[in-house]
C-alpha cells in the first residue's frame, strides 16, 4: 500500500542522514578554522609585503645616493632588488580563497617575503673603487687631469649608443698607460669579461693584431688567411656570454676593425682607440671622443720632483737651482713621459747640466718657428706670399703649404704635424677663410695646440671685421650656413668650427683694411722679432 511506511528502510536512512549532517557540520567548522587560519596568514603576508616595499624604497634611495665614481655597489644589492621587484607583484596579485590546497602556497609566500626582508641589511652595501694609481700598478699618479679623462671614458664605455670610443692626446701624454689602467678598472667593475689589447701604430699589420687578439681570447686558427682569421675572431666574440673590450692602441692610419675580426656594432663588444689627434679618432668613426689634457703646472712639478729627487728644501737652499728646475719642468709642456725622462736624467747632477738640459729643451720641442694658416685662393700669391718671404728673410723658419697638400675634406697628416711642430701660428683670416673645411680644421688644430702645448697664436684680420666673424655675419655667416646644410646643424665638427672662430676673435691680433701692405707686413715681422727668444728651435 502506498500509505504504508517501510520502517526497515527508515531505520537505515536515519543513521545515514545523521552521518551526513555530522560531516557537513565538521566541514563547516573545518572550513571556518581554515578560513580563520588563512586570514591570519594573509594578514602576516600583507604586513611583510608593506615592510618589503618600504625596504625596497630605502635600498633604492641608498643606491641613488651612492657616488658610483668612487664606490661599487655589491652585486647582492642588485640581486635583492630584482627579487623584490618580482615578489611584490606576486603578493599583490594574490586573492584570498578559502581552499585547503592554498595553505602551502600561503606558507611558502610568507616565508619568502620574511626571508627577503631579513636579507636587506647588506654588509657591505658598497666598496670603495681603488684609484687609477692602483689599477696602473703605480704607473699613474692620480692627478685631476687623469681622473677627468678616466671619468669621461667610464661614462662613454657605459653608453649603449657608443660602440667605438676614442682617446686622443700628444705623444708621450700617457694614453697607453691610461687605457691599460682603465682595462683593469672595468674588469674590477665587472663591465666586461675580458679586455683585449692590440697595437696599431703607423705600419698597420692586420695579422699581428689578429695574433694579439687571438692570444687574449685563447683562439687557435684553423685557417691562415686574414679573412679566415677575421671570421674566427668575429664568431668567437659574438658567441661570448658577456661583452668584451677591445683596445686598439696608437691608431695613426684608418682601418676597419672588422677586417681584423672585431665587430663594430655588437652588444658583445666595445672598441676603445687611442690616437694623437682628434682627426685620427674621426677616421675611425668614434661616437665619443675624450681628450687627454697635458698636466697642469702644479701636476708637472709634482711628477718632476718625484723622478728627479729634487725637493722644495733643496730649492730653498739654492734659489738658482729652484728657478732652473721649475723652468725645466715647465718646458716639458705637461707631457708625462718627457717629464719622467728628463727628471730621471738630471737626478743628482750638477746645476750646469740642469742649465744645459733647459737650453736643449728650449731648442728642441719644435721644428718650425712659424706656421701660416690662410685661404689659398684669397692671399697665397699676394699678402700671405709676401708675408712668408719677409719672415724667411728675417731668419724665421716658416711653414707655408705649397698648395699640393690639400686633397678632399680632411686635413692632411703633413699639415697636422707641421702645426704641432710650430712655436707660433699666424692665422690670416680673409674673406673666404671659412669657405674651406680645410682651413677650419687647421684653425681647430691650432687652438688645440695653443691649449695643449702653449703655442702662440696671432690672428690677422685681413680686410674682414672681427665682429662679423664672431657673430657669423656676411661671408662667414653664409659659409657656416652652407656647412650646416652639408654636415647637419648638430654636427660636432661644425660646432667646433663655430667655437674656434669665436675663440680666435677673442685673441689679441692685428687688423688690415687699407694702406701699404708691405708696411703692415713689416710690423708683423717686427712683432715676431720682439719674441724671437720664445721661438727658438733646434737647427735641423
Amino acid at each position: 500500500m502506498a500509505g504504508n511506511i517501510n520502517y526497515s528502510v527508515l531505520r537505515m536512512a536515519v543513521p545515514m542522514f545523521g552521518r551526513a549532517i555530522r560531516m557537513v557540520y565538521q566541514e563547516v567548522n573545518e572550513n571556518k578554522y581554515v578560513s580563520n587560519w588563512i586570514g591570519e596568514v594573509f594578514k602576516d603576508v600583507e604586513t611583510e609585503k608593506k615592510r618589503l616595499i618600504s625596504n625596497r624604497d630605502l635600498v633604492r634611495v641608498r643606491l641613488e645616493a651612492t657616488d658610483h665614481k668612487t664606490d661599487m655597489v655589491s652585486d647582492d644589492v642588485f640581486l635583492w632588488l630584482k627579487e623584490a621587484d618580482i615578489l611584490i607583484p606576486e603578493v599583490e596579485n594574490l586573492t584570498l580563497q578559502v581552499r585547503r590546497r592554498q595553505w602551502n602556497e600561503f606558507r611558502k609566500l610568507l616565508k619568502k617575503i620574511t626571508t627577503l626582508n631579513m636579507k636587506c641589511d647588506f654588509q657591505p652595501f658598497s666598496i670603495p673603487i681603488p684609484s687609477l694609481e692602483h689599477f696602473s700598478s703605480g704607473n699613474i699618479v692620480s692627478f685631476k687631469s687623469r681622473e677627468k679623462a678616466s671619468d669621461q671614458l667610464l661614462v662613454a664605455l657605459q653608453d649603449d649608443n657608443s660602440s667605438i670610443i676614442g682617446l686622443y692626446g700628444r705623444q708621450g701624454s700617457g694614453k697607453t698607460t691610461l687605457v691599460k689602467a682603465m682595462g683593469e678598472k672595468v674588469k674590477f667593475l665587472k663591465m666586461f669579461s675580458k679586455v683585449v689589447f692590440a697595437t696599431v701604430s703607423q705600419n698597420l699589420n692586420i695579422r699581428t693584431m689578429q695574433e694579439e687578439i687571438a692570444d687574449s681570447l685563447d683562439i687557435r686558427f684553423d685557417k691562415n688567411s686574414e679573412a679566415g682569421r677575421a671570421r674566427r675572431i668575429f664568431s668567437t666574440i659574438e658567441s661570448m656570454i658577456r661583452p668584451i673590450l677591445v683596445i686598439f692602441d696608437d691608431v695613426q692610419v684608418k682601418f676597419d676593425p672588422e677586417d681584423v675580426g672585431v665587430p663594430c656594432k655588437s652588444n658583445r663588444c666595445k672598441i676603445l682607440v687611442t690616437a694623437r689627434c682628434q682627426q685620427e679618432c674621426d677616421l675611425m668613426y668614434c661616437q665619443r671622443d675624450v681628450q687627454l689634457d697635458p698636466l697642469s703646472k702644479e701636476e708637472a712639478w709634482i711628477l718632476f720632483e718625484k723622478h728627479s729627487g729634487i725637493h722644495d728644501e733643496d730649492c730653498s737652499s739654492s734659489p738658482d737651482l729652484s728657478n732652473v728646475a721649475r723652468e725645466v719642468a715647465f718646458e716639458c709642456e705637461g707631457v708625462p713621459r718627457l717629464i719622467k725622462d728628463v727628471a730621471s736624467s738630471l737626478r743628482n747632477k750638477p746645476i750646469d747640466e740642469w742649465k744645459a738640459s733647459l737650453d736643449s729643451l728650449k731648442h728642441s720641442m719644435a721644428k718650425w718657428q712659424i706656421f701660416l694658416s690662410f685661404r689659398g685662393e684669397d692671399t697665397r700669391y699676394a699678402f700671405t706670399g709676401s708675408l712668408y718671404q719677409s719672415l724667411r728673410q728675417g731668419g724665421f723658419k716658416t711653414f707655408m703649404d705649397d698648395g699640393g697638400l690639400e686633397t678632399g675634406d680632411q686635413i692632411s697628416p703633413s699639415l697636422l704635424n707641421a702645426i704641432e711642430a710650430s712655436r707660433l701660428s699666424i692665422i690670416v683670416l680673409s674673406e673666404n677663410y671659412a669657405n674651406s673645411t680645410w682651413c677650419l680644421d687647421e684653425l681647430v688644430k691650432i687652438l688645440e695646440c695653443k691649449k695643449l702645448k702653449n703655442q702662440l697664436v696671432w690672428p690677422i684680420f685681413y680686410k674682414v671685421d672681427p665682429s662679423d666673424i664672431r657673430h657669423m655675419r656676411k661671408c662667414y655667416g653664409k659659409d657656416m650656413a652652407r656647412h650646416e646644410n652639408r654636415f647637419g646643424n648638430d654636427s660636432e665638427r661644425v660646432q667646433k668650427w663655430k667655437s674656434a672662430l669665436v675663440e680666435v676673435c677673442n685673441l689679441s691680433g692685428m687688423a688690415y683694411s687699407i694702406g701699404y701692405e708691405y708696411e703692415f707686413i713689416q710690423k708683423i715681422v717686427e712683432h715676431a722679432n720682439d719674441i724671437r727668444s720664445r721661438l727658438q728651435i733646434r737647427n735641423i
